[in-house]
């Protein structure tokens, strides 16, 4: 059970070591200015490995998808990413239960976002989680669980994908073996529980009076949505892309522009210059910082909001 881009290499791992009876999707959904219908990446994928396919709308209270689930006769559901809480019916029907591939160390960052606040929160590690659901909100015991280390330049979409490699790693070494009653699943640690709240478009506004590493970690947390943004002269400014904050002698306030041989930079709440190497003025393309400052967007002694 699975539906983004994300998904894929482990529905290809699943492939390889096992018999898939049946890979369950979200419906396909319109896309684009023109609203097309388009199918989710593991369906487009799952077509081209000749595996059944069921999308169902809704899977809570729905008979039909129940009995087709049933028939497949599942020792085990994996869930990667399907996007729906899932009802008892379902977690109770496999033999072994529904396993999830949850991106984070467990019990630390349950919950919708834990890559994002991981990078938010300016972690050094997060990691992959191998666990049986249950009733609570990845909550359920852990079967397997592997470290990931978070470089101070990772963004999200690169954390994810050192996260899904990972990911590969730990089915290809830990589902079969479990399946096969060789590995238990250890109850988490409830005191050691955090949350990774849903994230909001409001969470990538920025405020420079905050450090210059926490506003970085907030840049890289929220790409590609909602990402780091400001305003500037009733213009948002997207900022795509910064470097590691360095040390600025002149006493700026905090949100001010300053444009010094080594770049385009912003003035931080702790006395530290943000570089900013990619940014997307509103109503333009995405640029780099000299193209930036050669295109008037943003000047010596401008001040973000």
């Amino acid at each position: 059970m699975g539906t983004p881009k994300v998904a894929v290499p482990l529905l290809s791992t699943l492939n390889e070591i096992s018999e898939i009876a049946l890979v369950v999707t979200q419906p396909d959904r319109p896309m684009g200015r023109k609203q097309h219908l388009h199918a989710s990446p593991v369906k487009v994928h799952s077509e081209k490995l000749g595996l059944k396919i069921v999308q169902p709308e809704q899977v809570k209270n729905n008979p039909i998808f129940l009995k087709e689930l049933q028939g497949a006769k599942p020792d085990v559901i994996v869930i990667v990413a399907y996007g729906k809480i899932l009802p008892q019916s379902v977690l109770e029907l496999p033999r072994m239960g529904c396993i999830n591939v949850h991106y984070s160390l467990l019990p630390a960052y349950r919950g919708a976002a834990p890559v994002n606040w991981a990078l938010v929160n300016g972690e050094e590690k997060t990691g992959v989680t191998l666990m049986k659901l249950d009733r609570g909100l990845d909550t359920g015991p852990i079967i397997a669980s592997s470290v990931v280390r978070i470089d101070s330049l990772d963004t999200a979409p690169r954390l994810f994908e050192k996260l899904t490699v990972a990911a590969v790693q730990i089915l290809n070494e830990e589902l079969l073996p479990y399946v096969r009653g060789e590995r238990i699943a250890v109850p988490q640690e409830e005191e050691m529980a955090s949350y990774a709240q849903i994230i909001e478009k409001k969470d990538g506004e920025l405020d420079f009076s905050m450090s210059a590493m926490d506003v970085h970690n907030r840049i890289r947390g929220f790409q590609p949505w909602p990402g780091g943004f400001s305003r500037l002269n009733n213009r948002i400014f997207k900022f795509l892309e910064t470097g590691i904050p360095e040390d600025c002698s002149a006493p700026l306030s905090p949100g001010t522009v300053t444009i010094q041989k080594r770049g385009l930079f912003i003035m931080c709440g702790d006395g530290k210059m943000l570089p900013i190497l990619k940014v997307q003025p509103e109503n333009r393309k995405a640029m780099d910082a000299a193209s930036c400052i050669n295109g008037g967007y943003l000047k010596e002694g401008d001040r973000f909001e």
